[in-house]
């Protein structure tokens, strides 16, 4: 797919003023324990508009209200319509959002900083190198702590640096190396998404489920399984409706029991098959609620993979275009199929022997539970 020439611009800008400022700047590295117990208030910056992208901050966010829980920690992202996914999380207070028109506004931007400063941050995080956009921000907003990566070929504005893990091949595990800025890092940290779930939330989740099956006139058995599928992504990464029509025929033949709800994106009104339940969400949080209630959730490399993994059900991930290693998802059970070139008869066996296997382990440990 080619870049638009906009899109090759503005890198290249971006790129010169980068360029610029490392000049101008004598930057180092400045690491420096920070006083954890002198933290009560956070803010993270990560002005982005993709959904795993925002998810990737759940292993930070978690490990920050495991080492201080007395502290309020706000998150500065790009869409409002992320935001529900964070807002309920542990320690989290205020999910500021960031319009793509806010940034193009110089006095609306100017009347953002001023209402996010007034909130006297005693630390900033910006958990990302190379964004203009988080580091303008970052030297924008008052912190007595400002803690970033340092990269030797990009300019940040942080005064607290650490050395970025160019060994950590996970896009959501490279924001949680800067908890090296704490005393005591070898604290365990979990490397999993998690978005926190309450117990009122997984139920809530389970009644969507069974108000769907129940409108369909399907009763669930011990046999069933109940597989979510959602068949939207971005650009190379999608899997086109022709693949999936078959793919999804064959594998309800190699288990009728399954039972397929066909997670609908905004842009899509019609189910991918006869037999599947059509239903759609417009909160994000709602839609993990009802994810966690699924046996399994299967998709190409998106975004609401990163959601059902952070709600705790398990994945088949398709990949085809990009990186597991970066961008795979992280749960116990998930488990990634990459479909590049390879026959469907082969893609459908891996992705019912993952299925089958799952079963069994959940059948073993019920055994020993009784």
């Amino acid at each position: 797919m080619s870049i638009p020439l906009h899109s090759k611009l503005r890198r290249m800008l971006r790129s010169s003023i980068n360029y610029f400022l490392i000049k101008l700047s004598k930057k180092k590295l400045n690491i420096e324990n920070i006083p954890s117990d002198k933290i009560n208030r956070i803010l993270i910056v990560r002005i982005n508009y993709r959904i795993g992208n925002i998810i990737f901050l759940t292993p930070l966010i978690n490990a920050l209200a495991k080492k201080m829980p007395h502290a309020k920690i706000d998150i500065l992202i790009g869409a409002k319509f992320i935001a529900p996914i964070l807002e309920p999380m542990n320690n989290v207070n205020v999910v500021y959002d960031t319009p793509r028109s806010l940034l193009k506004n110089p006095f609306k931007l100017i009347n953002k900083v001023k209402e996010i400063n007034s909130n006297n941050y005693d630390l900033l995080i910006s958990p990302v190198i190379s964004s203009g956009s988080a580091n303008i921000s970052t030297m924008l907003i008052n912190a007595q702590f400002k803690l970033g990566f340092y990269c030797e070929k990009t300019w940040g504005a942080a005064n607290i640096t650490i050395p970025y893990p160019d060994k950590t091949a996970h896009e959501a595990l490279i924001p949680l190396a800067l908890m090296k800025a704490f005393k005591s890092e070898h604290e365990y940290l979990s490397h999993l998404l998690d978005i926190n779930l309450s117990k009122n939330e997984r139920a809530r989740g389970e009644n969507y489920l069974e108000s769907l099956l129940e409108k369909h006139n399907i009763n669930k058995h011990a046999e069933n399984t109940v597989i979510g599928v959602f068949r939207d992504a971005r650009h190379d990464k999608k899997i086109e409706d022709g693949w999936w029509q078959p793919f999804l025929e064959q594998l309800l033949i190699k288990n009728p029991h399954y039972i397929l709800v066909d997670i609908l994106p905004p842009n899509i009104n019609e189910v991918i098959h006869s037999k599947g339940l059509p239903v759609s969400f417009d909160n994000l949080r709602e839609l993990g609620c009802f994810m966690s209630s699924l046996d399994f959730f299967i998709c190409a490399d998106t975004g609401p993979m990163h959601l059902a993994s952070a709600s705790y059900t398990p994945v088949i991930a398709l990949f085809n275009a990009t990186s597991e290693d970066k961008y795979g998802p992280l749960g116990e059970y998930d488990r990634v199929v990459n479909v590049l070139h390879k026959p469907l008869e082969l893609v459908i066996n891996e992705v019912h022997n993952n299925i089958q296997e799952f079963n069994n382990k959940k059948s073993e440990n019920y055994k020993m539970l009784i």
